[in-house]
């Protein structure tokens, strides 16, 4: 099954989809990217936010380029290096799909952390983004939220807890469903599932299950997942 299937999204109904949250966040978008590309879609990945560019991708960052590049190519990187190492926004992701068939979009920044609770400016999600996934790493429970988290004393304002508080399946589904949390930014037009990671150990498997049961007491849909070392990053999908 695959990652679209798994997320209950359609490619036709949800044609720009963005990515918050942490813990899988760019393997994601680069699955989502390759499926639609195996689906006979012309598919532009971007970010509202920073992320790292992808080796097997074109790169511009020029929106007006993006017609003749995907007459060329089934899948584009859109963005420009304000900093040496990733790339930042350059454009409007909705006006994309003026020339592509699928828009992905990473949205959010996490640190390599497998748990967040957004800053006021985040996340940033693109005007008429049809879905919003929220990410979270299964490896974060049974570790101390200031240990673990991007922005603890967010995560720990939205608990009630302090720093040392030891994650649970009850605390991510809390994190991941709040408004202040995953579900922040998402309108009721736009679809929400939650995506849970790392489940590469029967332990976590469990946890993902409860995590979801959880959530779908909530009416949120929810799956589990696992990257392998050759995934993450999406490098090896292009």
């Amino acid at each position: 099954m695959g990652i679209w299937e798994q997320l209950h999204l359609n490619m036709a109904a949800h044609r720009l989809v963005a990515l918050v949250g942490a813990g899988g966040k760019t393997s994601t978008l680069y699955a989502l990217a390759k499926e639609g590309v195996e689906a006979g879609k012309r598919v532009v990945v971007t970010t509202t936010t920073h992320m790292m560019p992808h080796p097997g991708l074109p790169l511009t960052d020029h929106m007006e380029e993006l017609p003749a590049l995907l007459e060329r190519h089934p899948a584009v990187t859109l963005g420009k290096f304000l900093r040496p190492d990733k790339l930042s926004e350059a454009g409007q992701p909705e006006a994309c799909l003026r020339w592509a068939d699928l828009v992905v979009v990473e949205a959010d920044g996490a640190r390599l952390r497998p748990l967040k609770a957004p800053a006021d400016h985040e996340p940033v999600i693109p005007h008429g983004a049809a879905a919003v996934i929220a990410a979270a790493g299964l490896d974060c429970l049974g570790r101390a939220i200031g240990e673990i988290c991007h922005r603890p004393e967010r995560v720990c304002a939205l608990l009630g807890v302090g720093e040392d508080h030891i994650l649970t399946p009850a605390d991510v589904a809390a994190v991941l469903s709040s408004p202040q949390g995953g579900r922040k930014g998402v309108t009721e037009e736009m679809a929400f599932r939650c995506l849970l990671n790392k489940a590469d150990t029967p332990q976590r498997q469990a946890w993902g299950a409860e995590i979801g049961e959880i959530l779908a007491q909530q009416g949120i849909f929810s799956t589990v997942t696992h990257y392998t070392e050759k995934e993450r990053g999406g490098a090896c999908l292009f």
